[in-house]
């Protein structure tokens, strides 16, 4: 069970997390995936990250619904729905600390391709279903799904509206499937359900204020600072395990 001190280090980071999520359009498990993990523990952390991340994202989905790119989003889901069950094993499998670096090296090399900007040349359907398979087995093992479906959608050139829908919702549908894999496989612990009814208050106000935000900020500005949030939050991660 965390201490009280690790689920203020949770609460502040899901606020935080849901409101640059609101503001930019991406950002919640990375963020938030890695301070989970310093107070909860890894593999509690991708199973809490899934939960969570269903209150931020499923918001930012429902907003911008009318916007989704179907086919797209339909081969994302189904090769994510291949490669969930491959994560599920690397989680079950592995050691809380190897799996805590994992997670951190795995956010910080997300941050690493999305800062250089590297996109798909020419993606067709079978690159979506492939794309799909990597995120649905990043989600399942380290907790992080979203990278390689925003590659793959800037690699389209999809408009601002359409790509923040159609990646809000395969990412809200693949942490849903994911945790009835969690539930199947037992990863869903009492440790999880308190943390998520403790850290639950702070999506609402996240998303308020990150929605407030973002209608005065400029995207690129919170771009960035959710990148540099995410770098720190690896590398705290990171040392943590290390440390251990």
């Amino acid at each position: 069970m965390p201490s009280a001190a690790g689920f203020v280090v949770l609460v502040l980071g899901v606020g935080l997390g849901a409101t640059l999520n609101a503001a930019a359009g991406f950002g919640f498990s990375l963020l938030t995936v890695p301070l989970m993990a310093l107070a909860v523990g890894p593999k509690e952390a991708v199973v809490l990250s899934a939960v969570m991340s269903v209150g931020s994202t499923g918001a930012v989905a429902w907003k911008s619904r009318s916007s989704v790119e179907a086919p797209v989003a339909y081969r994302l889901l189904g090769g994510a729905l291949l490669g969930m069950p491959v994560g599920i094993v690397v989680l079950s499998r592995m050691a809380p600390e190897p799996l805590q670096i994992l997670i951190a090296l795995a956010v910080l090399a997300s941050a690493g391709v999305l800062t250089l900007g590297i996109r798909l040349r020419r993606p067709n359907g079978s690159l979506d279903v492939g794309v799909g398979f990597v995120s649905g087995m990043f989600k399942t093992s380290v907790g992080v799904s979203g990278p390689p479906i925003v590659i793959l959608l800037q690699g389209r050139g999809l408009a601002k509206n359409a790509f923040r829908a159609t990646s809000s919702t395969v990412i809200v549908a693949v942490n849903l499937t994911s945790l009835v894999l969690f539930g199947v496989a037992g990863q869903i612990d009492r440790v999880v359900l308190i943390a998520a009814v403790v850290s639950l208050p702070a999506l609402p106000v996240g998303f308020w204020l990150g929605n407030r935000l973002h209608e005065r900020v400029p995207e690129e500005r919170f771009r960035s600072l959710v990148l540099v949030m995410v770098v720190l939050s690896a590398g705290l991660a990171l040392y943590g395990a290390l440390l251990g």
